[in-house]
């Protein structure tokens, strides 16, 4: 939905760390270099490939659009951006959301953007959303965000992130967040829940979040990371679900209509080469994490999460015009039996683009997701580029109560293909198609799936 974001905050955000060099194999003697291949490319010299094959820039459709519809003042550019969001489980919600940066006086440079929005949805009703996103210089950035919607959903939230903890390579993420999210529904546990038996519910929660990356050497980090939410279920929006949760679900519904404290604390082994953090076209991400809670620290279960996740992006002839991204993933859960909402979830936004938003729910999971993304375009707007993106994917998935019930009959299969807006240096504006054994789904996000 955060389309307009992408258009102004992304020109003033922090550019992309540097890509992290990888040595050159030994040169060959001169008597050998004559019947070898050629050496491969350094990363660097493959990256200022990728900047410069595609598209030259011109001033393009969507570079005059832009500036059609943008007004100048002394203060900064003004957008005024039209808002269309689909949700299976919602429908669709309409509105308008001005983008609003503001310059620095004396150097011209955007320190800070408002984002306000107003939207209609037939079961949230009208919704007033508030966005500032300060950027103090080219590294640090905080937001705080402020929604209000006229049935059920609310939200509070800070965040603050800073890649150079103490003038190091220590990278830190703090969140404090309260939010009422009207959207998910629950349709049973396992693979095999009806599909019918579908309620919307609300998940409210309050807490915050720590995040830290320690490098420790070359492409491996050590990642930390500690939250503490109180979680509970409330009536969602949808007035036709209201009040039957308990019914269709009534153990489902006990164990999660009561507040419960969540204390986490996960560690995770980390190797990352990918040349961006959020726009990758070349590089391996893989990790392997424990997630854990304990009642003697404060939490009110005792149990892990152990997950197995590795994504790669081959860059079809280092040209960047053609980058085929993979992602695995393997997550579990071993201890006490925790509220619905806490367990491994397979849907739109979580590994499976055909189902809605909490479709099938377990104690572990595997996804497989591959998609071949393939640059049309580069248009030139403001200081920065925008590229155009299709991409045909296919999504493929399962849950399970224990890995060993892992069975390939299982798995949910949903192909489908998405247009996407790249902002470079670090959003992605997406809507997505997809379909399967769950029907159709229309999804419009921002950021890549993974």
């Amino acid at each position: 939905m955060l389309l307009a974001l992408c258009l102004l905050a992304s020109a003033a955000a922090a550019q992309p760390p540097q890509a992290r060099k990888k040595r050159r194999p030994p040169v060959l003697s001169a008597a050998k270099s004559a019947v070898a291949k050629q050496e491969p490319k350094t990363k660097e010299e493959v990256l200022n490939t990728v900047a410069q094959s595609t598209a030259p820039l011109n001033e393009g459709l969507l570079a005059k659009t832009l500036n059609a519809i943008t007004i100048d003042t002394r203060y900064g550019p003004v957008i005024p951006f039209p808002i269309v969001d689909s949700s299976k489980d919602l429908g669709p919600s309409f509105g308008v959301m001005p983008v609003i940066a503001v310059k620095q006086k004396g150097t011209g440079a955007i320190k800070s953007v408002l984002i306000p929005s107003a939207t209609y949805n037939r079961n949230l009703g009208s919704t007033l959303t508030y966005r500032h996103y300060i950027l103090p210089d080219d590294k640090r950035l905080f937001i705080l965000r402020a929604s209000h919607s006229e049935h059920v959903e609310r939200e509070l939230m800070t965040y603050y992130y800073t890649p150079q903890l103490f003038s190091t390579n220590m990278r830190l993420g703090v969140e404090a967040n309260h939010l009422v999210d009207g959207k998910p529904s629950f349709y049973g546990f396992g693979i095999n829940s009806d599909r019918g038996d579908r309620i919307n519910y609300a998940l409210e929660m309050t807490g915050e979040e720590a995040t830290l990356d320690v490098p420790l050497a070359g492409s491996f980090f050590l990642n930390v990371d500690h939250s503490y939410y109180v979680k509970q279920v409330v009536p969602g929006p949808v007035k036709e679900d209201s009040g039957q949760f308990g019914d269709l679900f009534p153990a489902a519904y006990a164990a999660a209509d009561d507040a419960r404290r969540f204390l986490t604390n996960r560690f995770a082994l980390v190797y990352d080469d990918t040349d961006h953090p959020s726009l990758p076209k070349i590089g391996t991400y893989a990790s392997a994490a424990v997630l854990y809670s304990a009642r003697g620290l404060g939490s009110d279960y005792d149990y892990r999460t152990y997950s197995f996740q590795l994504k790669n992006y081959y860059n079809y002839k280092e040209e960047g015009r053609y980058v085929t991204a993979v992602n695995y993933l393997l997550q579990f859960q071993r201890g006490d039996d925790l509220p619905f909402y806490a367990q491994q979830q397979l849907g739109e936004t979580t590994g499976l683009r055909m189902a809605g938003d909490g479709r099938f729910t377990g104690r572990g999971k595997f996804v497989f997701n591959i998609e071949e993304r393939i640059t049309l375009s580069k248009t030139p707007f403001y200081k920065f580029i925008s590229e155009t993106e299709i991409a045909p994917f296919l999504d493929v998935g399962t849950v399970f109560d224990r890995v060993s019930d892992f069975r390939a009959r299982d798995l949910k299969y949903g192909p489908g293909i998405s247009a996407r807006l790249v902002i470079r240096p670090q959003l992605v504006a997406t809507v997505d198609f997809a379909y399967g054994s769950e029907g159709t789904n229309a999804i419009i996000r921002v950021g890549y799936p993974f």
